[in-house]
């Protein structure tokens, strides 16, 4: 009887996981390329996904006041709406940039694991510490008060990964990954945690955002239907459809938690790097390193996934 696909898929994966290595039982690049290239192909979702909460920081604010105007009736202020929003533009655009960088440093392993041309390699981890620096100084020249906590963390956190970046200039490709991933786990997975704060606080915004228009679309509907006879049937069909939009937003948005991806990639990061410790792996050592790379995998999808269906709504 053959073997369901899911079950061939990860035999096969395992097959040729093995021979990647040689009798010392030493790995090869080539032995992280479909794993690696796994993490980098979920951090990309997820980090596309957290900067979907991130650039709507300012805009939660913004529509809560004008919503919320809008619901009492008040008068629109130019100069409310700009008090309003606690962040930022530099600060938004710090945090973008260091996703941008993050997502750049897992391409980049990528590279190690599957690159004949360690001078491109080379040329290009040079490059990323270059831009790492200039997002140092970028980060440093923030002033906000909310942007206090990130700053401390990444002018603590970059140049660690700047570091890493220099292994892969100074040694050959196959030093360069295992050494990459191992001194990349503190780093890596505490910018990730500094990103995550943000998210949590966008999050949390968003949804006090949402429960507040719940409401407003409610309170509209109710002040047509509350005039009786003299009601407008089209304007109480128009209402009625908007909470009925509303209420599909708020059930997808309760299950779109951005820090789930992001916990889930601290979590994948960290098992690269238990591989990468293990002198000789075995079998179980591969199935274990397979199975958290498609776990985070699996959780990029669906965060991804829902992300999108809201930001459809």
């Amino acid at each position: 009887m053959p073997l369901p696909k899911p079950l061939r898929n990860r035999v096969s994966f395992l097959v040729v996981f093995v021979l990647a290595f040689d009798f010392a039982g030493c790995a090869k690049p080539s032995a992280y390329k479909s794993p690696v290239g796994k993490f980098r192909d979920a951090a990309s979702v997820v980090i596309q996904s957290t900067k979907v909460y991130l650039l709507e920081l300012n805009k939660v604010e913004r529509d809560q006041y004008i919503y919320g105007q809008a619901g009492k009736p008040g008068q629109i202020q130019l100069n409310h709406i700009e008090e309003v929003q606690v962040f930022s533009k530099e600060g938004i655009a710090a945090r973008l940039n260091a996703l941008d960088q993050l997502a750049d440093y897992t391409e980049l392993l990528y590279e190690l694991t599957n690159s004949s041309a360690p001078e491109t390699v080379k040329t290009r981890a040079s490059d990323l510490q270059t831009t790492l620096t200039n997002l140092s100084d970028q980060i440093k020249n923030l002033t906000g008060e909310n942007d206090k906590v990130f700053k401390s963390t990444a002018g603590k956190i970059l140049p660690g990964i700047g570091d890493v970046l220099q292994a892969f200039v100074e040694q050959s490709l196959e030093n360069a990954l295992k050494k990459a991933i191992k001194k990349g786990e503190g780093p890596v997975n505490e910018l990730i945690e500094a990103i995550e704060s943000d998210a949590a606080a966008a999050y949390q915004r968003k949804r006090t955002a949402y429960s507040g228009a719940r409401v407003i679309l409610i309170d509209q509907y109710n002040r047509e239907f509350e005039k009786a006879d003299g009601a407008d049937p089209a304007k109480l069909k128009a209402y009625a459809d908007a909470i009925s939009v509303g209420e599909d937003r708020w059930e997808a948005f309760l299950s779109a938690q951005p820090n789930d991806g992001l916990e889930a990639m601290k979590k994948a990061n960290t098992a690269l790097v238990k591989f990468a410790k293990t002198p000789k792996p075995n079998i179980n050592d591969f199935a274990s390193f397979a199975e958290a790379m498609d776990s985070f995998a699996n959780t990029a999808s669906r965060v991804g996934k829902l992300i999108q269906e809201l930001t459809a709504k």
